[in-house]
């Protein structure tokens, strides 16, 4: 009996060791499955990746080009193989976004079509919301104006001003001959505070009572749609296309002013979007009352309404009437200058880069920027200089332009 236990004993270790050794074996063949897949989705992942990233490489190599190129050229440039430029060139003509449709002059031998950008395959669509009028912009894959209009029409936060909006939009792009397919989007900018969500504008002085449920124009308006704060939108357009232009200050000048601080090109917004504010700094302790209700702030003294809205006459009236130093108006310039040199100062000792000026009154600086100057020499006492100093392109159509801008430049960097 005792020899019958143990030969059971034995059986049962050896059935149990078996069962052991498969359930192991099969565990390692899961394991390699697993591993294999995992490879061979990151494998795939990589490889799509690789693709996406040289089609960009080969349309970025085009799009900044000076003139035409050949495929030979964008192959030598980029280091990449024919059969690989030929491939992207074929999708990215598929896209309609390249044209191959010239043939380069004979030199001997078989003439290479010449490769260029379509820089109206694709547009964006700029709206600048004031609270009295809308101005609408639209911009090609180049950032050139297309067309511009202004409308005149008070804000209001209701369904008919956003179907009223949205109706100006088709039309600027009826006129155009652009279909749907090819608008990247449709960017509005508010002279205020957004959130970080893009859904609700938070602080606007100038324009509403605030917090303002953005949904209504959202809602209306049949293509993508995003918001941004007018000076930010009007920095970033002045910071395009300029490769030297590392990081800058912009300072936007209306009835309000605001600004956009940009660092190699990307926009420094602040923990709460709040950042480059510059309006509400105080440049007169204790001095006049702004719309903030603080007291002494830039945007109080160098607000244009000082200028036109406060004497009854337009911004353009004020400066024909300088121009023939009409009354108190060189007095009043003055003045005017002095304090808008104190804020540029300030700007220019905290962050120690470029200022770009900008806004509505750009336009009339001109020939009066380098008398602006003079009084930014003598206010900065520490580097005596003005040269960081300098007009905007875009004047009164930053804010707009920029806004579409950005729709552009999402598109060309993830093509």
């Amino acid at each position: 009996m005792q020899f019958v236990c143990s030969l059971f004993k034995t059986k049962m270790r050896f059935s149990v060791q078996k069962n052991l050794v498969n359930a192991a074996k099969v565990w390692y063949h899961l394991k390699n499955t697993f591993a294999k897949a995992v490879v061979n989705v990151k494998s795939t992942q990589s490889v799509s990746d690789l693709r996406k990233a040289n089609r960009n490489r080969v349309y970025r190599f085009l799009y900044d080009s000076k003139g035409d190129q050949t495929v030979q050229d964008v192959s030598r440039a980029l280091s990449l193989s024919l059969p690989t430029v030929n491939q992207n060139l074929n999708e990215l003509m598929e896209l309609g976004l390249i044209d191959n449709s010239r043939i380069a002059s004979s030199s001997g031998g078989r003439r290479p079509r010449l490769l260029s950008v379509i820089p109206s395959a694709r547009c964006a669509v700029g709206v600048e919301i004031s609270p009295h009028h809308m101005y609408l912009v639209a911009t090609d894959l180049k950032g050139s104006e297309l067309d511009y209009r202004a409308v005149s029409r008070p804000f209001e936060a209701t369904a008919d001003y956003a179907a009223a909006l949205a109706e100006e939009i088709q039309s600027l792009l009826a006129g155009l001959g652009v279909g749907q397919d090819r608008v990247l989007g449709v960017g509005v900018t508010l002279p205020g505070i957004i959130n970080v969500e893009d859904t609700v504008l938070e602080y606007a002085p100038t324009l509403v009572s605030t917090p303002l449920d953005l949904s209504f124009l959202r809602a209306a308006i049949p293509y993508a749609v995003k918001f941004c704060n007018d000076a930010n939108a009007g920095g970033f357009a002045e910071w395009w296309d300029q490769p030297e232009q590392s990081s800058m200050a912009y300072l936007s000048i209306g009835r309000g002013i605001g600004g956009a601080i940009l660092v190699n090109g990307t926009p420094y917004l602040g923990a709460r979007q709040r950042s480059a504010e510059f309006g509400h700094m105080c440049i007169h302790p204790g001095g006049k009352t702004c719309s903030c209700g603080r007291q002494g702030c830039l945007e109080a003294y160098c607000s244009t309404a000082v200028l036109s809205n406060h004497l009854g006459i337009s911004l353009a009236d004020f400066f024909d009437g300088l121009e023939a130093g009409a009354g108190e108006k060189p007095l009043l310039w003055e003045r005017y200058l002095e304090d808008l040199s104190i804020g540029i100062v300030n700007i220019h000792t905290m962050l120690d880069c470029d200022i770009v000026l900008g806004g509505p009154l750009s336009p009339f600086l001109g020939k009066r920027v380098e008398q602006l100057k003079n009084y930014i020499n003598q206010v900065d006492s520490i580097s005596h200089t003005s040269q960081h100093v300098r007009l905007c392109r875009y004047h009164e159509k930053s804010n707009g332009i920029g806004v579409a801008l950005k729709y552009v430049d999402n598109f060309i960097s993830n093509i």
